[in-house]
C-alpha cells in the first residue's frame, strides 16, 4: 500500500469531510487555516478528527502495537487510513502530560453518572441571576458533577486570572499556566509525593494524585483550569482521563452560556458596562461582605456635566459616543474587583469594594474626574466631520457604613452628594456630609 506523507493543512483541505460538521465547527476550522499557524491547523486538525469520530464520519482503528503513539482512522466506505504520528507524552515535575487525540474516544459511564453531567448544560443550574456572580453556582455544580463522573475526592474550576470573583487560587500557578500552554493535553501525576516541589501543597490539600485540564471556548482559548485530586496514588486510567477531558468539554460550553446570559441580563447594550440591575444586586452583595467583616466601601455617581449640550450640538449619536468612551474611561480607572454601571440616562455608579478607606475613595474619585477630564472625546456630528471634546464629570460620594446602613439610604447620600457638586463649578468630587436635623436634607 502506497503511503503519503502531508501536513495538517492538506489533511483539513483535501481529506477529511468536513460537510459532516455543524457550521460552526467548520468556521472555526476555516479561521484556523486562515491565520496560516501551524499550531492552530493541528489543534483545528485534531479537533476535527475526534469530532468527525463522534459524528460518525469517521471510526478509529485498533492501536498498532508496533507503533502505540500512532493514531489510525478510516473514512467509512473508504479503504485508505489516515495515520498521526502524535508527540511522545512528556513529564512535567511529577505530571506526565497526555494529548488529549491519544486517550480512549469512547469512556464508559453510568446513567447516573451522566445525569449529574448534564446538570452542567441545564442554564438553571448555573444561572441563577441574584447571584453575585453566575460563574459561583456553575463551580458549585461543577464539584459535585465532577466527584460522581470522575469518582475523585474533590474537582475545582481555576478561572482566568487570581483576581476574578469566584475563582479559587490554583495549586501550582506553575502547573496552571502549563495547562493553559496546552489546551490539546491533560496533566497527570499519579502520585505526588514524587514531586519534592509540589508534595507540601499536595499534603495540605489531602491530594495523593491529580490531573490538570484547560477549559476552552468555541474559539478554543482557555476560559480556566480544572484541577481533579484524589487521595489514592494513581487512581486514574486513560478511560478516567478522557471522562476528564469530557468533563472539560461540559464546563466550557456551560462558562459561554453563563456569561452570554450574563451579557443579555447584565450588561448596557450601548457602553458595555453593567446595568442598573446588576448594579443593584452587587451593592447588596458587598454592603452584606463589608458588614460580615466590619470593613467600609464606598458609592460614587458620576454625571456627565452639561451632556445635553452634546446631543444639541452634534446630534443623538455623538452623545452615544461620549457616553461609550466615558464609560470605558471609568472602567479603566477602577480596580479590577470594583464595579462600574450605567445608572441611566448620562448617570454612571461605581461600587468601590471593601476594604477601603475613604482618604482612598477620595483619591480614586480624584484620579477618575481628572482622568475624564484629560482624555479628548472624539465624536463625529451631523455634519460628518470629526470633532473632539471635551469632557467633564461631576461626583457624588457616600461612605457605607459611615454615612448610611442601607442600601437605599446609601443611594440617598450619594444623590445628595451628587446634587452639590452639580452646583457649581460641576467638575468636582463632593463627599456627603450628614446635616444636624436630617442625615438627607440639601444644605
Amino acid at each position: 500500500m502506497k503511503q503519503k506523507v502531508i501536513d495538517f493543512r492538506e489533511l483539513l483541505e483535501r481529506l477529511l469531510p468536513l460537510d459532516e460538521l455543524p457550521p460552526p465547527d467548520r468556521l472555526r476550522i476555516h479561521r484556523a487555516l486562515a491565520t496560516g499557524a501551524g499550531t492552530q491547523i493541528e489543534q483545528a486538525a485534531l479537533a476535527a478528527l475526534s469530532q468527525l469520530e463522534h459524528a460518525g464520519a469517521l471510526r478509529r482503528l485498533p492501536a498498532d502495537d508496533a507503533f502505540p503513539s500512532r493514531l489510525r482512522y478510516q473514512r467509512l466506505g473508504d479503504l485508505n487510513v489516515i495515520s498521526l504520528q502524535l508527540p511522545a507524552t512528556e513529564e512535567r515535575e511529577g505530571f506526565l502530560l497526555f494529548p488529549r487525540a491519544t486517550l480512549p474516544a469512547q469512556a464508559q459511564a453510568g446513567i447516573d453518572q451522566m445525569r449529574r453531567l448534564l446538570r452542567l448544560d441545564d442554564p438553571r443550574a448555573v444561572s441563577d441571576p441574584r447571584r453575585d456572580d453566575p460563574r459561583l453556582a456553575l463551580t458549585e455544580q461543577l464539584d459535585l458533577a465532577g466527584r460522581e463522573f470522575l469518582g475523585a475526592d474533590s474537582v475545582r474550576l481555576v478561572l482566568g486570572t487570581d483576581d476574578e470573583s469566584g475563582s479559587e487560587p490554583p495549586f501550582d500557578r506553575a502547573l496552571t499556566l502549563e495547562a493553559r500552554r496546552h489546551p490539546d493535553c491533560i496533566l497527570y501525576a499519579a502520585d505526588l509525593s514524587r514531586a519534592p516541589r509540589l508534595e507540601p501543597a499536595a499534603r495540605e490539600r489531602g491530594a495523593l494524585a491529580m490531573a490538570l485540564v484547560a477549559v476552552t471556548g468555541s474559539d478554543g482559548q482557555p476560559l480556566g483550569v480544572i484541577e481533579v485530586a484524589s487521595r489514592q496514588r494513581d487512581p486514574f486510567r486513560l478511560e478516567d482521563l478522557s471522562r476528564v477531558a469530557l468533563l472539560a468539554d461540559y464546563c466550557g460550553r456551560a462558562l459561554e452560556r453563563v456569561a452570554r446570559i450574563e451579557k443579555l441580563v447584565f450588561i448596557d447594550p450601548l457602553t458595555q458596562v453593567y446595568n442598573r440591575s446588576y448594579f443593584d444586586l452587587q451593592l447588596a452583595n458587598e454592603m452584606a461582605r463589608a458588614q460580615r467583616e466590619q470593613n467600609s466601601m464606598a458609592l460614587c455617581i458620576a454625571d456627565i456635566d452639561d451632556f445635553k449640550s452634546f446631543n444639541t450640538a452634534f446630534g443623538y449619536e455623538a452623545g452615544n459616543a461620549v457616553l461609550v468612551q466615558v464609560a470605558q474611561a471609568l472602567r479603566g480607572g477602577v480596580r479590577p474587583f470594583d464595579t462600574v454601571a450605567r445608572w441611566g440616562g448620562e448617570e454612571f455608579s461605581i461600587l468601590l469594594t471593601a476594604p477601603v478607606q475613604a482618604e482612598d475613595v477620595a483619591t480614586a474619585c480624584e484620579r477618575l474626574r481628572l482622568g475624564i477630564e484629560r482624555i479628548p472625546v472624539s465624536i463625529e456630528g451631523l455634519d460628518r466631520r470629526s470633532h473632539r471634546l471635551g469632557v467633564t464629570l461631576s461626583l457624588g460620594v457616600a461612605m457605607y457604613p459611615d454615612h448610611a446602613e442601607t442600601a437605599q439610604d446609601l443611594w440617598r447620600a450619594a444623590n445628595q452628594a451628587l446634587l452639590k457638586a452639580k452646583r457649581g463649578p460641576k467638575n468636582q468630587v463632593v463627599f456627603f456630609t450628614p446635616e444636624r436635623d436630617s442625615r438627607f436634607n440639601a444644605s
